[in-house]
Formats: structure tokens, sequence, C-alpha cells
């Protein structure tokens, strides 16, 4: 039983994140202590757990993290790496704004909302106040990429006379917390599932609407 269970945790390691094809064990110790705190929260996990559920030592966990702080914070940068990748036009220059928002909400409403970024928000928001520096990174490596790669769009279609942006950082962050909405908190909150393809899609296209005359180059 032990076994088939660590085989079917290295098989799910894609779906936890990007992981070090030439580090096994390092892998296996940061996908058994992903899993254990996404089911059961920070402070509940030991060391010894997440030893016993890698299938490794205790001696060989601490050889790679010093802590579980440390490990966590470890487990935090791949998950904000693995969902850092929603793409912009490489050169915004001329670009359609509409159909840009559009393909930015999309993506980036599919991976807040998906169940793996939601358990680790909960993880997250849960731990801050004990452990500070793990929102700073997670705030850092993950919403603050998106804000500062959506302002750098807005600031050129401001520039280009397509949308009227005073503050391109402020606006990518609204525009963020619109698209986001309807669905984020009821979420974290345990209202709702999953959220199905065209309720998302509906969504995107009614806040790009909203934004697009909010900032119109009137």
């Amino acid at each position: 039983m032990k076994h088939s269970q660590a085989t079917a945790r290295r098989n799910r390691q894609s779906e936890v994140f990007s992981l070090d094809a030439d580090n096994p064990k390092r892998n296996a110790i940061l996908t058994a202590a992903a899993e254990l705190f996404l089911e059961h929260g920070y402070e509940p996990v030991s060391m010894d757990a997440i030893a016993e559920a890698a299938e490794v030592s205790k001696r060989t966990v601490y050889s790679y993290f010093a802590s579980k702080t440390e490990l966590f914070t470890a487990i935090l940068l791949a998950h904000c790496n693995s969902m850092g990748g929603i793409a912009l036009p490489e050169h915004p220059a001329g670009h359609d704004p509409r159909k840009v928002l559009t393909e930015f909400g999309r993506v980036f409403v599919r991976m807040i909302t998906s169940p793996r970024a939601v358990a680790m928000q909960r993880v997250i928001f849960r731990e801050v106040e004990r452990l500070p520096d793990v929102g700073r990174i997670f705030f850092q490596n993950g919403p603050q990429r998106h804000i500062t790669k959506l302002g750098e769009y807005l600031k050129q279609a401001d520039v280009e006379g397509k949308l009227k942006v005073g503050d391109p950082v402020q606006a990518a962050f609204l525009f963020m917390s619109i698209v986001k909405a309807p669905f984020h908190l009821q979420q974290l909150c345990g209202l709702i599932g999953e959220v199905p393809a065209s309720a998302i899609e509906r969504s995107v296209k009614s806040s790009v609407e909203f934004f697009l005359k909010a900032c119109a180059n009137r």
C-alpha cells in the first residue's frame, strides 16, 4: 500500500508544480509536503510526516531544507513559478486591447480559480499572520508579476491613444480585481467549487467591456 501510494504521488507531481528532473529525492519531498500542506494546512504537518510520505529519512529532508518554513517557502515559490505564464504580446504596439485583455483575463481567471490555486491560497492566508514573509513572497512572485506585466501593456495602450490610463499599475490591479470578483472570494469561502469554462468566458467578456468603457479615450 505504501509503495502504491508513493507511486501515485510521483505520477501526480506534474499536477502540483514543475520540478527538477535531476533531483528525484528533493522532488519527492516537495511533492509530499505540498500535498500534506494542501490537505491539512501548514501547522499540523510535521517533518516526520513529510519524510514518511516522501519515503525518505528525516535526515534527508533536513539535508535539503533547514526547517519546515524553508520547505514551505520552496513550495510556495515553485507554485508561483508554475502559475506565472500569462502570455501578453512580446511587442504590444498595435495590438487590440479588447483581444489582449480578453485573453489575459481568461487565462488569469482559469489559473486563479483552479482547485490547486484555491487550496494553496487558503493555506497562505491562514499562515500569513504568523509567517509574514509567506505573504510577501506570494505577492511578489505571484500577483505582482501579473500586475507588472499587464501594467506594461496598458502603458503602451495609453501611449498609442487606444486607452486612457492615468496609472497603468493601478489600472492593472483594478482589472484583475474585477475579472476575478464573481468567483474568487466565494471559492475561498467554500461557497462554490470549480468554475465552469462557460462562466469564466461570460465573466471575462463583461469585465473587459466594463474596463474598456472606463478607460475609453474620449
